[in-house]
């Protein structure tokens, strides 16, 4: 973050410019207030439409101001068309909402219910789309004459550089008019040999001591499927084809396992040198000489780059109450809202010392624990609201609550070309501090996220329950689409992944050393697991795990109980590294998954994985595009007594596959799932050539009776390849009660 002159200069003016506003504007203190920004405004201006101020800073001092002199009343900040810019992450805190928490009676039903009036609203103003952004301009381009040694051949002459705007030390995106710009990307690698956390051994060639070696980044999916890395460099020894990070990966830096899906073979690459500036749009930062280097994508008519920014910030609003980190109540920030608003051009946030990461990791270190990882954050909030925002072209996250976040709304909001997730709610770390929940977040549309950060999902409820997650159009994703997870147990270690967000204070110890991943201990700790009674039904996913491995449309794992998964139309997941469209992963139980339409996806393990005691009914499995490997319904790991398995309908690949299958861990001999200890009947098979294909399962089920209502048989759907799963006169469906399903009510509300 930086302090530029233009934020003086507004200082300056601010006594005389608040005289004016106060004048017009506080002379009723029943009179709502509207003040007026526009990017051709003056800071020194009474705020009104025909007079607008200048920047959003001036507009909520003004508010501020208004407020202290007796003003109450709610206020509307309208931004006018153009770009808005923030250099530094304005900072809303308590004193810009509601005095008081409206009430609330406990219903018992997710979601944020009927939200108070909003006591600050920042708008667009009526037709018009502006822009919030910390992009500050990158100008005094020159054509770079001289070939650098390590330039590449097709790079000469084309090359131009300009020196990083003052008051800015380093910036991981850049960005023109078109949207975030490439960084120079090296050709991958696998690591030779297995390395460790902070050890990474290179083919030769492949690293260097490059002059900016403080600027180069390793991105490395450190040998599992499910996560990636980028990691700054300490030092290289080229002789020995060894290297060193300055941050801990979260894994070991090794080859990936062989069952693990990389499209071009390769785990490991270089981003940020000269020697891999070799196409059009590509960007390189020597933060030591202070330039930027620029294969321009869209030049000027002379060919220089035009309209270039640099990010000063990873966030650009933040909404901030009063958190008593240890302690059992915060004071939220209440009523603010936003609406109409663009988002963009927000930097990543990287990851530069273990101090601020080791331990801080949420779930596989999809994302860090309470950081500013988002555009717009909220950390401490209630009875606030994103409507019809946008959130685009940006290095990091969209939304984050953070912390205590209660009855907020993201509604009708687009997120596009992020580079790492698009919503998150992530409450306080296992133990008492129940403070997230009851959010809602419907009917967006999240596409082309976690381009740079590839295992940032869509949506992630972490520690966070009871919220609504419904009618959202989910698709283009380099990992899942929705999470929600803790899966962080209270004997972790304090530097394991997640060990420092435990609250050790509020656990007793004999729950912390008596921690094992079995359903009645589960039990024991399902009050330190808060993301619970969350309800995902109604969206819309598709074209999920585009590239990365391991990861699903819908997921749920280590969280608490009551969590419902329905009504879902789950789509042309064709990706070859999905292992599941839905999956109950490890410590997951008492879970619904209902009502699901899983239609053309591929799964090389099932269409529905479940690793505990979680209930499947009325699900859809039609025309998946493979066999799985284990089953279509897979029941994993550990025993599954009492899942209620009822009224699915599946349909077989032509090749085959199980039905229901029972998978063991390698080697394990105890304790292994058990499909005659569910409750399974009334549920529809079918084979288009095989009507042999089930008759094993159903001799087995039959003889402990069970699946004693179930058939073999064409459930007749009407019209599956046209989205029509209702059923023809005749199905066998009707006779079992089992509920037609519409997927027109799935997705994006028109």
């Amino acid at each position: 973050m930086i302090s530029f002159k233009l934020i003086n200069n507004w200082k300056k003016l601010a006594l005389s410019g608040m005289l004016s506003i106060l004048m017009c504007v506080a002379c009723n203190t029943k009179q709502s207030i509207e003040l007026y920004v526009s990017i051709d405004g003056n800071d020194n201006a009474v705020g009104s439409i025909t007079e607008p101020l200048a920047t959003i800073q001036k507009a909520v001092e003004a508010v501020r101001e208004l407020r202290n002199n007796g003003n109450s009343n709610p206020a509307t900040i309208y931004l006018r068309e153009g770009c808005h810019n923030l250099s530094e992450t304005l900072v809303l805190g308590v004193e810009d909402g509601i005095s008081s928490i409206p009430h609330h009676e406990n219903t018992g039903q997710p979601g944020a219910g009927e939200l108070a009036q909003a006591q600050l609203t920042f708008a667009a103003y009526p037709g018009e789309e502006p822009m919030i952004s910390s992009g500050i301009p990158v100008e005094g381009w020159k054509l770079l004459e001289a070939s650098l040694d390590d330039l590449p051949i097709n790079s000469v002459a084309k090359i131009w550089v300009a020196e990083i705007p003052e008051g800015l030390e380093k910036f991981y995106t850049l960005y023109d008019r078109n949207g975030r710009l490439k960084r120079a990307r090296a050709k991958g690698f696998v690591p030779v040999k297995a390395g460790d956390k902070r050890t990474v051994y290179f083919p030769k060639g492949k690293m260097k001591n490059w002059d900016n070696l403080q600027d180069v980044e390793l991105n490395i999916r450190p040998r599992r499927a499910w996560a990636i890395n980028m990691l700054p460099i300490n030092m290289v020894d080229e002789e020995m084809g060894m290297a060193k990070t300055s941050v801990t990966a979260t894994y070991e830096m090794s080859p990936l396992s062989a069952w693990v899906h990389s499209k071009d073979g390769c785990s490991a690459w270089i981003e940020n040198t000269l020697e891999a500036l070799d196409e059009p749009g590509e960007w390189v930062i020597n933060s030591k000489t202070r330039k930027v280097y620029l294969w321009p994508a869209n030049p000027a008519s002379d060919g220089s780059p035009k309209g270039i920014l640099a990010p000063t910030t990873t966030e650009l609003i933040r909404v901030e109450g009063e958190i008593d980190y240890r302690g059992t109540t915060d004071k939220p920030v209440v009523g603010i809202a936003f609406l109409g608003i663009t988002f963009t051009q927000a930097d990543r946030r990287a990851w530069t010392s273990d101090e601020d990461q080791l331990g801080w990791g949420m779930q596989h270190d999809w994302d860090m624990f309470d950081r500013p990882t988002a555009a717009l954050r909220f950390r401490g909030a209630e009875h606030c609201q994103v409507i019809n925002c946008k959130f685009v072209n940006s290095g990091g996250s969209g939304v984050r609550f953070d912390l205590h976040a209660q009855r907020n709304k993201v509604e009708n909001c687009e997120f596009a070309h992020l580079g790492e997730a698009g919503i998150l709610l992530a409450g306080y770390g296992p133990g008492t501090k129940d403070v997230n929940h009851h959010n809602e977040i419907v009917n967006n549309h999240i596409h082309h996220f976690s381009q740079i950060t590839w295992h940032s999902p869509g949506i992630w409820a972490w520690q966070s329950g009871s919220n609504r997650i419904a009618n959202n159009y989910i698709h283009h994703s380099g990992y899942a689409g929705v999470l929600i997870t803790n899966r962080i147990e209270p004997n972790r270690k304090l530097d394991g992944e997640g060990g420092r967000t435990v609250r050790h204070h509020e656990i007793p110890m004999e729950v912390i050393e008596n921690t094992t991943e079995t359903y009645e201990n589960w039990k024991v700790r399902e009050k330190y697991n808060h993301a619970r009674h969350n309800v995902v039904e109604y969206n819309e996913i598709t074209h999920a795990v585009q590239l990365l491995s391991d990861g699903n449309c819908i997921y749920v794992s280590g969280a608490g109980t009551g969590n419902i998964v329905r009504y879902n139309y789950l789509h042309d997941n064709i990706e070859k590294s999905m292992p599941a469209p839905i999956r109950c992963d490890d410590d997951q139980h008492e879970t619904l998954i209902y009502g699901n339409v899983l239609y053309n996806n591929f799964g090389f393990s099932a269409r529905i994985a479940s690793k505990g005691v979680n209930d499947i009914i009325n699900n859809f499995i039609v025309a998946p595009s493979n066999a799985p490997r284990s089953g279509y319904l897979s029941y994993e790991w550990v025993p599954v007594p009492g899942s209620k398995v009822y009224k699915n309908i599946i349909i077989s690949h032509p090749d085959g596959g199980h039905a229901h299958n029972e998978r063991p861990r390698k080697d394990q001999t105890t304790n292994l799932p058990d499909i005659e200890e569910t409750k399974m009947d009334s549920n529809i098979y079918y084979h288009p050539t095989n009507p042999e294909w089930m008759d094993e399962h159903l001799h087995r089920m039959h003889a402990i009776g069970k699946e004693t209502e179930s058939v073999f048989a064409d459930p007749l759907f009407a019209d599956p390849a046209g989205g029509d799963f209702s059923f023809k006169e005749g199905s066998p469906a009707l006779n079992l009660g089992i509920e037609p399903l519409d997927v027109s009510k799935m997705g994006l509300i028109k």
